[in-house]
C-alpha cells in the first residue's frame, strides 16, 4: 500500500486529485466548503498534503472579487487541513508547473487552462474526471509525486 495524498487547487472553481493508498487517483471539482470537508471525511485520510502557493498579486487582468475568492479559499484549505493534522506542503505554481510543455509567460488565462489539461492529459491518458477545473490539481499531485519518488 502507498500513503494517501491529496493535491489542491485553491482557484475560484477549487479542484482536487486524492491519491489513495491502493494507488488510485480521483479529480472533483468542489464549489463550497461543504463539498470539500464531505469529501476530506469520506475518504482515507491523507498522510500528506500539497497546495498550491497562491500569490499575492496574480495579474492586472484578474478582479479584486477573484483575487479575494483564490486568497480565502487557499486560507481555508490551508487551515482544514491543518485542522485535520494532515502535513501541509505549499508549492508555488513556478514550482509545479516547470517543465511542463507549451508554459510560457503571459499567456491569458483561457490558453493556460487548456495548456495545462493538455499536459494533464499526456501525462495520465485513461484518468477519469479530468476537466480544466482539475487538472491543475492533478498536476501538483504529479509534481509532488515526483518531487517524492519514494510515495511513488
Amino acid at each position: 500500500m502507498k500513503d494517501a495524498v491529496i493535491a489542491l487547487d485553491p482557484g475560484k472553481t477549487g479542484g482536487l486529485a486524492y491519491r489513495d493508498p491502493y494507488g488510485a487517483i480521483t479529480l472533483k471539482k468542489w464549489t463550497t466548503e461543504a463539498d470539500f470537508l464531505d469529501y476530506l471525511n469520506s475518504v482515507e485520510c491523507p498522510e500528506h498534503s500539497v497546495v498550491e502557493d497562491v500569490p499575492v498579486f496574480v495579474s492586472g487582468a484578474t478582479s479584486n472579487a477573484s483575487s479575494f475568492k483564490l486568497g480565502y479559499n487557499y486560507g481555508f484549505i490551508c487551515g482544514a487541513l491543518r485542522a485535520c493534522d494532515i502535513p501541509l506542503e505549499l508549492a508555488k505554481p513556478k514550482q509545479w508547473q516547470k517543465g511542463l510543455h507549451g508554459i510560457k509567460p503571459r499567456i491569458g488565462y483561457t490558453d493556460r487552462k487548456r495548456i495545462l489539461k493538455n499536459n494533464a492529459k499526456r501525462l495520465y491518458p485513461k484518468q477519469e474526471g479530468l476537466t480544466n477545473a482539475t487538472a491543475d490539481a492533478l498536476l501538483i499531485l504529479h509534481y509532488y509525486l515526483e518531487k517524492n519518488p519514494h510515495l511513488k
